[in-house]
């Protein structure tokens, strides 16, 4: 040990390797994240590969959540749907918009392609969805909608 240190620095890290690691309570490691998370300058920014977090919902469904806005009661989520999958009729609990990124997607007379929006608002009942060529949507809906039953009539 020197003059200008106090500590042996030598034997702090011997000591500190020989700890057995430990975890903090759930309230306190809640309190630190909380802390690291508000003082991180990118805490707001998130990016989610094209390949990542995709979970199988039904047959011919596939869907990744994007975000979920706790304050705003609302989920952003893709889905992809292959070509043959049908969704039943449905009522709406909640706005629920719709982009249609690939392919297409049709309510009876009503086809929404490539680049199209569809709006359906709290309440709304609608027909059976289908997609003949399959179909990559993204969707905003209100959290704790129900959620129809899918199938895939292939």
């Amino acid at each position: 040990m020197n003059d200008e240190n106090l500590f042996d620095t030598e034997l702090f890290t011997q000591w500190a390797d020989a700890l057995a690691p430990v975890q903090p309570p759930a309230a306190v490691r809640e309190r630190l994240m909380a802390r690291v998370r508000a003082e991180h300058p990118l805490t707001r920014l998130r990016t989610i590969r094209s390949a990542e977090g995709w979970m199988d919902f039904g047959p011919g469904i596939r869907f990744k959540i994007l975000h979920r806005d706790e304050n705003g009661r609302a989920n952003s989520l893709l889905a992809r749907l292959e070509a043959g999958v049908t969704l039943p009729p449905h009522l709406h609990a909640a706005n629920e918009e719709c982009l249609v990124l690939e392919g297409e997607i049709t309510f009876d007379d009503i086809t929404v392609r490539s680049g199209d929006y569809h709006f359906a608002p709290k309440g709304a009942a609608h027909p059976a969805l289908t997609t003949r060529a399959g179909a990559l949507i993204f969707l905003r809906s209100g959290m704790g909608e129900p959620v129809p039953e899918f199938s895939a009539a292939r």
